[in-house]
């Protein structure tokens, strides 16, 4: 009795796996789009913030030098970029540039950026109109467009 009772289940559990592995409930880019999804390169612990916690943010360098300062978050092409505010630091006129958010990096409570003082003057500059100021209170990752 406890064969047959144990075969029973074996067939059952077997026939029942194709079934449960066919229903996919995972998230997906394609279902669940995010900014994440949008621009995967960017550092996850950046992504948990939020814009208002960016803003005023300084940037260092990697010997440890202050950069800039952003200035906001906007969107151009389905891409997050900050606006830097690189006049305190470098000896460059109001001048704001536009870098990818995928550029910048956490270290501990700081926001790092692996360019020159050179690479960040050569950087696209800031254009009123050319992108989306991104809004919302969420984390980035949750701010999709």
């Amino acid at each position: 009795m406890k064969r047959y009772l144990l075969l029973g289940c074996t067939a059952a559990m077997l026939a029942a796996t194709p079934a449960l592995a066919a229903s996919d409930h995972s998230v997906t880019k394609s279902n669940n789009p995010t900014v994440a999804a949008v621009d995967d390169r960017a550092d996850p612990a950046l992504l948990r913030m939020h814009v208002d916690q960016l803003k005023g943010k300084d940037i260092y360098g990697s010997k440890g030098e202050n950069m800039a300062e952003i200035e906001d978050v906007v969107r151009y092409n389905n891409q997050l970029y900050a606006v830097l505010d690189v006049d305190h630091t470098v000896d460059v006129s109001d001048k704001d540039v536009v870098l990818p958010l995928s550029k910048l990096h956490m270290k501990g409570s700081k926001l790092t950026l692996n360019m020159t003082e050179k690479e960040l003057q050569g950087l696209e500059k800031w254009q009123k109109g050319r992108y989306e100021s991104v809004k919302g209170k969420g984390p980035l990752s949750e701010l999709s467009h």
